[in-house]
């Protein structure tokens, strides 16, 4: 017992101060990331308010801002910075765009958007999910997308599917 009190520190006198650990600051916390699901009530977390673009809508955006770019470019005199990217990845991207949009022709995709209007009920998402998958029947959109279930009916579903068939000029 005496060997630990000698091995003990000594105890702090009245007149000299007491070292006090820094009060810890933690780190501010990211926010809760909210969880996304598409099935029958789509939960879509950060994206809920914001408007999704079909594979098709996608390239014909992309397309005309990277026209308007490069027609830009050829335009300036002075050369300057460049204006429009034609890095190996936004070419692999307007590829990509390319191979998997289903309605190329601006006209059909116009058709396209006042066929998807004619029907209030659905969201963007799922505009934007039917103008992109091939759905043959009205069984097979309602499995892709769960959500339609209780918007469609089956008949009316396979009537849009049909109708947007017709615009489909992906194998023209």
């Amino acid at each position: 017992m005496e060997e630990e009190m000698r091995d003990a520190p000594p105890p702090p006198r009245p007149d000299q101060p007491v070292f006090k650990a820094p009060k810890q600051v933690s780190r501010p916390k990211p926010p809760v990331q909210q969880e996304e699901e598409l099935g029958a009530e789509p939960k879509l977390g950060d994206f809920e308010d914001v408007h999704a673009l079909s594979v098709s809508e996608a390239r014909a955006v992309i397309t005309a801002v990277h026209a308007a770019r490069k027609k830009k470019e050829a335009s300036n005199p002075l050369g300057g910075e460049r204006i429009h990217n034609d890095s190996l990845a936004i070419t692999q991207f307007v590829d990509y765009l390319e191979t998997f949009s289903r309605y190329k022709q601006n006209e059909n995709l116009h058709a396209l958007s006042g066929i998807m209007e004619s029907f209030p009920d659905l969201s963007s998402v799922e505009k934007a999910l039917l103008g992109s998958l091939n759905c043959d029947t009205a069984d097979e959109a309602k499995t892709l997308v769960p959500s339609l279930a209780n918007k469609m009916a089956d008949e009316d579903l396979q009537r849009m599917l049909d109708d947007m068939a017709k615009l489909s000029d992906r194998f023209s």
